[in-house]
């Protein structure tokens, strides 16, 4: 596949790395809702909301070990770190996992919830163990040779989860934490030529883990296959660091994207997004995204979304539950 150059404000998008090319894509693609089957025991549940955690976790969470000449010993943490106005998010995992804390940094717009107690952390390995997809599980490896080493904890090492994504929470997860619905309109003025709607879920990650200095090119890669869309790689130019970049826009992206969502669900404030988003996506897939209509119900579901947002119902965190 030949290589892409293109540009994103001051980052630099240099390398075409992994889905199919959907230019040729044609003809109409309808919603198709997935149908939703019960659970059929605790376990099947529980695997769900596990491996949504793990998603969080694995896109903006990390574990904290002491280095072993250290003269103060002190427990390992389990941290997450949420964007401030997800803080009832944060509180709600506080509640199930009934051990931690959350810490507010009004500075730097985030809260961080921290779990360092041993059955806190015990707790934490039960629920993500086997579901790990990153290089970020070489963190709860030491976490578990901790336990184990510091409080026979015989815990077993699980390997990396390989299976489609479509089975659990797991992208969900990494979604609420490293991604964004938006939807673009381009009107006809400024120079256009012609009126442009479309919606677009983006995703990005570091292009290696900075503690082990593995690739996070194949994970990156299996969700851009999933989604049907192009990876690619964008350089910060004030920082020199490298990230994978992908963007789910095309028809048959967009029509996956909802189908995955209607199985599995965000938890952040991005679910209120998506739920904005969504009802777009519905009206490109339905092609009436460019009737009188549907241009002021765009333009509001725009006006409602992201940083615009300003009112917030967390209902939803009511369907969160681990079970233990």
């Amino acid at each position: 596949m030949p290589a892409m150059i293109g540009g994103f404000g001051n980052f630099l998008l240099p390398l075409l790395v992994g889905g199919p090319d959907m230019a040729k894509e044609k003809g109409p693609l309808l919603y198709m809702p997935q149908e939703k089957k019960p659970a059929t025991d605790l376990s099947v549940e529980n695997k769900k909301t596990s491996s949504y955690l793990a998603g969080l976790f694995e896109a903006d969470g990390h574990i904290w070990i002491s280095k072993e000449n250290t003269t103060k010993k002190h427990n390992p943490r389990f941290c997450l770190t949420f964007g401030l106005k997800n803080a009832p998010l944060a509180k709600k995992l506080l509640s199930l996992i009934e051990l931690g804390h959350v810490a507010y940094k009004p500075k730097d717009n985030a809260c961080v919830l921290t779990v360092s107690s041993v059955k806190g952390l015990k707790t934490i390995v039960g629920l993500i163990n086997g579901e790990l997809r990153t290089p970020k599980i070489n963190q709860l490896y030491l976490l578990i040779d901790w336990l184990n080493l510091n409080h026979n904890a015989n815990l077993e090492k699980l390997p990396l989860k390989i299976g489609n994504l479509k089975s659990d929470s797991w992208l969900a997860g990494f979604i609420d934490a490293d991604g964004s619905f938006s939807i673009q309109h381009t009107k006809r003025e400024n120079g256009a030529l012609k009126r442009k709607i479309s919606c677009r879920l983006r995703i990005e990650q570091r292009m290696l883990d900075p503690k082990t200095n593995l690739s996070y090119f194949n994970v990156l890669t299996e969700i851009s296959q999933y989604l049907c869309c192009n990876l690619l790689t964008r350089k910060q130019i004030s920082t020199g660091n490298e990230y994978y970049t992908l963007a789910a826009s095309t028809r048959l992206s967009l029509t996956v994207v909802i189908n995955y969502f209607d199985s599995f669900a965000l938890y952040s404030s991005k679910h209120l997004d998506y739920l904005d988003w969504s009802e777009a996506v519905k009206l490109i897939l339905s092609e009436k995204h460019y009737s009188p209509i549907g241009i002021i119900q765009i333009d509001l579901l725009k006006s409602k979304m992201n940083n615009s947002r300003t009112e917030f119902n967390w209902d939803h965190l009511n369907k969160l539950r681990f079970f233990f």
